[in-house]
């Protein structure tokens, strides 16, 4: 899910001089890799600046996610001062997402933004326009009562496009969450951070992801790690103080559940061919490629080249541990996998997604 402040913090990054063009690199002391950890659960906040950039971003008529199309549906008049606060492409100002995930807590922090923060960050909200809406230089001069029109504004967005949806929410996270515990026991946290996007890579005692170049420092402080049912653009960094949530890593959330009706019949050894099916089964206990060769008595060459497509339709992630790699379930191929256990296990049940 990514933050608003995330944005901000990357807009004022320190460019590097001396290392690849667009690539941002953080580096991790063992205090960071030890204070860095998953957040316990969505910060509201931060899922409701990722729906307001989704909505920017999605205009009606074009393609929509899910969520985007219920959302512009409930959509609530008294929102529309956030459409002029957010606008659709980067920097946004920072305070109106705190990565904390107690919606009341939440709201408190944006209420008591300090006058110097807003002067310094709602500016953003209209570059390039010659008349900006007067309510947001009032805010921008410090106005509490436009700040309470924030507030307001936040709640009811929240209420209107984020809550009816919240337990989806919730679940996403916490299998994305749930899914790294083996990548964790078999690689470590390094190995956990290279597998939350294709984008991000660790590499030496840093962090490190494509598309941007600059430099951050963690202070010691380490990252809160929040994946984002609502986001579906890159991973962002948010570099804040402790009190409004501390540093923390946004990136889309892998779907909890695999996009099949209920009741759809399933064959795996018919869907995916036999050795393919075993390869998808052994996986249920992450395996190098020499291991899964050996389960499932073919190649290494052979047992590699099902890994990759079973990674490429998204069933199977691959991490690198020194000089090899492990493989791992998602949670759409574990979801896959459970679906049709009675079929590969040799079992005559018919079973179905449910």
């Amino acid at each position: 899910m990514v933050s608003s402040r995330a944005i901000n913090s990357e807009a004022a990054e320190r460019p590097r001089r001396d290392g690849p063009p667009s690539v941002t690199r953080v580096p991790f002391t063992l205090d960071d890799l030890a204070a860095t950890r998953f957040g316990e659960g969505p910060a509201p906040l931060t899922e409701v600046w990722a729906g307001l950039v989704e909505l920017r971003n999605r205009p009606a008529g074009t393609a929509q996610t899910r969520w985007t199309t219920r959302a512009r549906r409930a959509f609530p008049g008294t929102a529309r001062p956030l459409l002029d606060l957010v606008p659709a492409t980067p920097p946004w100002p920072s305070f109106i997402d705190p990565a904390v995930p107690d919606l009341d807590e939440a709201l408190e922090i944006v209420r008591a933004t300090p006058r110097s923060t807003l002067k310094e960050e709602v500016p953003v909200s209209w570059r390039g326009a010659t008349r900006p809406p007067a309510w947001l230089r009032a805010l921008a001069d410090g106005d509490r009562s436009a700040l309470e029109t924030v507030v307001h504004a936040l709640c009811d967005f929240y209420t209107a496009c984020v809550a009816p949806g919240w337990s989806q929410i919730v679940a996403t996270f916490r299998a994305d969450a749930a899914d790294r515990v083996q990548v964790l026991a078999t690689g470590g946290l390094a190995a956990v951070l290279g597998t939350l996007h294709e984008d991000l890579a660790w590499r030496g005692d840093a962090l490190e992801r494509s598309g941007r170049a600059g430099e951050f420092s963690l202070g010691g402080r380490g990252l809160q790690i929040l994946p984002s049912a609502v986001w579906t653009g890159p991973p962002l960094f948010a570099f804040q103080d402790g009190d409004v949530g501390g540093n923390a890593l946004i990136y889309p959330a892998r779907p909890e559940w695999p996009p099949y009706e209920t009741g759809q019949a399933s064959d795996l050894t018919g869907l995916l061919g036999h050795t393919r099916a075993a390869v998808l089964h052994a996986l249920r206990r992450p395996q190098s490629t020499t291991g899964l060769a050996a389960c499932v008595g073919t190649s290494v060459a052979s047992a590699s080249e099902h890994a990759t497509a079973l990674r490429t339709a998204g069933l199977v992630h691959t991490v690198r541990r020194g000089r090899g790699v492990i493989h791992a379930l998602t949670p759409l191929g574990r979801s896959l996998l459970n679906g049709n256990a009675n079929q590969l296990s040799g079992g005559n049940g018919d079973t179905r997604f449910t």
